[in-house]
């Protein structure tokens, strides 16, 4: 199945999806009908929320030939190039982030914190 652009009709979110060819429409998160929309395909948009972030974090001194491709044109494709190049891969579903864990003493204090600011929960 393709992946496709939908626009909620009740949250206005727009999200990507798998879904079939002749579908019209799709299922939000909040559970409201999804109209699909018209894109560009697998090319380079210029709405793509996800565009910002990566570019910001891109070397653009770099002269590596996988950051010069991703910088000159950053679609999806050249974006797995650069995340290969760089030897990173996305966080699989359910994946912790990396970072440092919290240990018991912060984990500790952030409860205390919470329920100083929060006396009902």
């Amino acid at each position: 199945m393709p992946l496709y652009d939908f626009a909620c009709r009740v949250c206005g979110r727009t999200f990507e999806a798998l879904a079939r060819m002749d579908a019209g429409q799709g299922v939000c998160a909040c559970g409201g009908t999804a109209e699909r929309l018209i894109s560009v395909g697998r090319g380079y948009r210029a709405d793509a929320d996800w565009l910002p972030s990566v570019t910001a974090v891109v070397d653009k001194d770099s002269p590596a030939p996988h950051v010069r491709a991703f910088l000159a044109e950053p679609s999806r494709a050249n974006y797995r190039r650069w995340l290969a190049g760089e030897k990173l891969r996305p966080l699989e579903p359910g994946e912790p982030r990396p970072g440092p864990a919290l240990g018991p003493e912060i984990a500790r204090e952030v409860r205390a914190r919470f329920a100083a600011r929060h006396p009902d929960a």
